[in-house]
C-alpha cells in the first residue's frame, strides 16, 4: 500500500513539474496583458459622411481599458495608405490635403490587438478662413535639446489656403519671457532662425500662424520649445568604492558617485556614462553602463585588477570629460 502511495504522489509530484515548466515558457507579457482581441473601438469623428473644412483632422474614438496603444491608419480615395501611426491616447490631429478619404483605428498591447474599425470615410475641403485651422508644427520636437549657436531650422505643415506666415521667437530665462525677434511674410513652410537670434542659452519659443490676405483672416499661434543649452556638465565626483585599489571580496559591486549641481541657465536631461576595464589606459573595456541615476552595480566574472571611470552627457550633447581611473581588486 505504502508503494502504491508514493508512486501516486511523485506522479503527481511530476505532473506539477511539468505544469511550472510549461507556465515558463509562457510570455510573462502574455499572462499579464488582457486578451482584447473580442474588445470593440467605436469612433466618435470623423463619422461616416462627414465634410470637415479645415487644413487638418482630429481623429477621435472611445479609449478601450486594455489597450496600450492605437493605430490609426488614413487611406486616400485611390486606397492607398497615407497616414499608420500608432498613438497612446483616443485622439489623433493630422494635416491632410483636401479630397476624400477613409479611415479605422485598432487597439493595441503587447500581446493582443482588436480587430480594426470598419472604415469611415470623410471629405476634407479647404477654406480661406483660417480662424478655426492650425498650423502643425512638424520640427524639431517639443521641448528639443541643443548646444548648437548656429541657428535652428524650424518647419510646419503648409496650409494650401495660406498666403504667408508670421514666425515669432521668445526667450525664456528663469519664467522672464521677451521677444526675440519676429518674422512675417515667410511664404515657405520652413525657416531658418540665425544665430544672432538664438547666440545665448536659453529656452527659446517658436511659434507660427497662418494668413489669408483676402479674408483678413489668421489662425492663433501653433507653439513649441527649443532648450538651448551649452554648458558642459560636471565632471563626477567618486562615492563608492572610495579607496583607490579596494579590495572586493564579494560580487556585485555596486559603484556610485555625485554629480553636483548641472550648472547653466538650462538644465536638460544628464546621464552618466560608467565604464569598466581591466587595464588602466581602458583599451579593453568590459562594460559600459548609460544611467540615469548615480549608481551602478556589476557582477565581475573573473578575479583580478579592473579600472573604472565616469562621465556626464547631456541630452543637448554637452559632456565632461572622464574621471581619472580609479582601480578595484576582485579576489
Amino acid at each position: 500500500m505504502k508503494r502504491i502511495v508514493d508512486m501516486n504522489t511523485k506522479s503527481f509530484i511530476c505532473l506539477m513539474l511539468l505544469f511550472i515548466m510549461g507556465a515558463l515558457f509562457v510570455g510573462c507579457d502574455d499572462v499579464i496583458e488582457e486578451d482584447i482581441t473580442d474588445e470593440n473601438i467605436v469612433i466618435t469623428a470623423p463619422l461616416n459622411g462627414v465634410t470637415v473644412v479645415s487644413n487638418s483632422v482630429t481623429f477621435q474614438w472611445n479609449s478601450n481599458s486594455g489597450s496600450d496603444d492605437y493605430r490609426v491608419q488614413v487611406n486616400d480615395v485611390s486606397n492607398t495608405i497615407v497616414v499608420d501611426s500608432l498613438v497612446s491616447t483616443n485622439s489623433f490631429t493630422y494635416p491632410l490635403s483636401p479630397g476624400v478619404y477613409s479611415w479605422r483605428v485598432r487597439g493595441e498591447n503587447f500581446a493582443y490587438q482588436t480587430a480594426y474599425t470598419f472604415p469611415v470615410s470623410f471629405t476634407l475641403e479647404a477654406s480661406t478662413i483660417m480662424t478655426n485651422q492650425t498650423v502643425i508644427l512638424n520640427s524639431p520636437s517639443d521641448n528639443f535639446p541643443t548646444n548648437s549657436t548656429t541657428g535652428q531650422f524650424v518647419t510646419w505643415a503648409d496650409i494650401s489656403t495660406a498666403d504667408s506666415y508670421t514666425l515669432e521667437l521668445d526667450r525664456d530665462v528663469s519664467g522672464n519671457v521677451s521677444t526675440i525677434n519676429q518674422f512675417p511674410g515667410i511664404t515657405d513652410a520652413s525657416y531658418t532662425i540665425g544665430n544672432a537670434d538664438m547666440s545665448t542659452d536659453g529656452i527659446y519659443i517658436w511659434k507660427v500662424k497662418a494668413l489669408n490676405i483676402i479674408t483678413a483672416t489668421e489662425t492663433l499661434y501653433s507653439t513649441r520649445k527649443i532648450l538651448l543649452d551649452t554648458q558642459v556638465p560636471n565632471v563626477p565626483v567618486f562615492v563608492a568604492p572610495l579607496a583607490d585599489a579596494a579590495e572586493n571580496q564579494n560580487s556585485p559591486i555596486t559603484f556610485s558617485w555625485d554629480n553636483g549641481t548641472d550648472p547653466g541657465v538650462v538644465n536638460t536631461t544628464v546621464n552618466s556614462v560608467l565604464e569598466l576595464a581591466s587595464d588602466i589606459n581602458f583599451t579593453n573595456v568590459v562594460q559600459t553602463y548609460t544611467v540615469a541615476s548615480n549608481s551602478e552595480s556589476h557582477t565581475f566574472t573573473a578575479t583580478g585588477d579592473y579600472f573604472w571611470r565616469i562621465k556626464n552627457k547631456d541630452t543637448a550633447g554637452n559632456e565632461s570629460s572622464y574621471t581619472a581611473p580609479r582601480k578595484v581588486i576582485i579576489n
